[in-house]
């Protein structure tokens, strides 16, 4: 019996456009991963143009994957591809930011009233287990901890609504309200307030109160969207003044 053909790693010939594929995807998500960290960190602020050979070699990646990622981030509206000259971080006006988190209110809220209505023990201890998560992240001041936890349980309630056409319009504009809420989380008020906004409607879902749950969670999402935009606000003042201050330094 004839072996197959082998490539230079001992797998078989056959295999090594798959494993290419699957390499040059995982590259492609890593990069894509990345942009949008440093986008919803803040280490690309809004309006700043990208150098995507600095980020290229940041990275660790060739212009290629990172061409890539520009255009898919583009598509999910994070940036803006400036014909001709590459791309910058989008700038969202205070309406737009405020509409993405009605939007996201309005779908959180069915999400939760639908979830609440047909909780299970298993889908409440995990509810149960990311809310002592953001807990203890507040405990330890770990913004980082507490965000990623906290989107985990946004995007959990969403799922248990076992809506995909909610959750698939759930992740465009959650992928778009990571803008600046990096900046939101550096206010110790508000953050407080998230903490104390999660509890209660914990202790709704707890109680089975659905319709409750679900005004709770609105009222947390506008919350949060004026809060981002006020950031937003006080973020480009402050970045203004200091170019300003560039502008005017004697050389």
């Amino acid at each position: 019996m004839k072996r197959a053909a082998m490539d230079d790693d001992n797998e078989p010939a056959s295999a090594a456009p798959y494993a290419v594929a699957i390499k040059r995807a995982s590259l492609h998500h890593h990069v894509v991963d990345k942009l949008r960290e440093m986008i919803s960190r803040g280490d690309l602020p809004a309006g700043e143009r990208l150098n995507e050979v600095a980020l290229a070699q940041a990275i660790g990646v060739s212009r290629t994957p990172m061409r890539e990622a520009v255009k898919l981030l583009a598509s999910e509206g994070l940036l803006e591809l400036l014909p001709g000259r590459g791309a910058r971080v989008r700038q969202f006006s205070a309406k737009e930011l405020l509409d993405v988190f009605d939007v996201l209110g309005a779908l959180e809220r069915h999400a939760i009233e639908v979830a609440v209505s047909r909780m299970t023990p298993k889908a409440l201890s995990e509810i149960e287990r990311l809310h002592n998560q953001m807990l203890d992240a507040y405990k330890k001041r770990s913004q980082k901890a507490y965000f990623k936890s906290n989107q985990k349980l946004h995007a959990l309630i969403v799922e248990l609504s076992g809506n995909p056409a909610l959750s698939n319009a759930h992740i465009t504009l959650t992928k778009q309200s990571v803008h600046n809420r990096h900046e939101t989380l550096l206010s110790d008020q508000r953050w407080q307030e998230s903490v104390a906004e999660h509890q209660a409607i914990f202790d709704a879902i707890v109680e089975g109160d659905a319709i409750r749950a679900g005004v709770l969670m609105l009222d947390h999402s506008r919350r949060t969207g004026a809060a981002v935009v006020d950031a937003a606000r006080s973020a480009n003042e402050l970045r203004m003044g200091v170019e300003q201050a560039r502008k005017t330094r004697p050389a």
